[in-house]
């Protein structure tokens, strides 16, 4: 029964999507799903469970929503419908900040944007340093989220609920670091399914011309500041931080030879 459903679900959705999902409904790990017997059943319960599951990935539901986790740095972070599915592109910003932090020991950092606290939780997780690290998001359901997950990795981290810089002075950090919302808003119908119809726009919508959020944290960020952006926004991102008198600044690109990270550095 077990490889039947799996069988039947495949019908509908991928293959290792529909063994992951029976790992999920089972609490076993997918090893042991893909060595089972094939005279292995399961409860109706759990037949009726997997099939719902399966019917939500076939409606292009994120699989990690379905499962309320993701991976991340080698790490595991709940997520929900409030909170953006962390991306392995966004790990470039993480390993940018340890490299940052390991040669300069800036300690006192700010991430706005948080959500899930992806960001945060890594560095706080995986940097040998004794950080300072606060992190604020508009949202409280997101930020209800990135406590959960710091209280899960057993780190220390201030969560603030602001609009960016409300109430919080970033003169008193020496690293800023932002995943902002980067898409133009007359883009985000023609994101994939997954997306546009799952994701919270709260957190994908970046004004008419994708920059708005730049625009908002640079113009009052100060010392080093840290931020993924889209696939072709670095020579806009890099105009906004001239602008703003940062200097050395560095667009980093991903696996793809897409635009990623851009750091600057105003000098004090």
């Amino acid at each position: 029964m077990l490889k039947n459903l799996i069988k039947r679900a495949c019908e509908r959705i991928d293959y290792l999507d529909a063994v992951v999902i029976m790992a999920f409904v089972l609490n076993r790990s997918k090893t042991s799903i893909l060595t089972a017997k094939d005279s292995e059943t399961l409860t109706s319960e759990q037949a009726d469970r997997y099939m719902f599951y399966v019917g939500q990935r076939a409606s292009h539901k994120p699989l990690a929503y379905i499962l309320g986790r993701c991976e991340f740095m080698g790490l595991y972070f709940e997520v929900n419908e409030y909170t953006l599915i962390p991306r392995p592109d966004t790990e470039i910003v993480v390993e940018t900040a340890l490299n940052i932090i390991k040669q300069t020991g800036k300690n006192k950092i700010l991430e706005v944007c948080t959500g899930s606290g992806c960001i945060a939780v890594s560095l706080s997780v995986l940097c040998p340093e004794t950080l300072d690290i606060t992190a604020s998001d508009i949202s409280p359901e997101a930020l209800a989220i990135a406590k959960k997950n710091a209280c899960r990795h057993g780190v220390s981290i201030r969560f603030i609920q602001a609009d960016l810089f409300e109430g919080i002075d970033p003169r008193a950090y020496d690293l800023i670091v932002a995943n902002p919302p980067y898409i133009p808003r007359n883009e985000i119908n023609i994101l994939p399914q997954s997306v546009k119809n799952y994701e919270p726009h709260m957190a994908l919508d970046g004004g008419a011309d994708g920059l708005s959020f730049y625009r908002s944290i640079i113009e009052k960020s100060v010392n080093t500041i840290i931020l993924e952006i889209g696939y072709n926004q670095g020579s806009d991102v890099r105009n906004i931080l001239e602008g703003h008198n940062f200097k050395d600044i560095r667009v980093i690109n991903d696996l793809a030879g897409h635009n990623r990270v851009i750091i600057g550095t105003k000098p004090q």
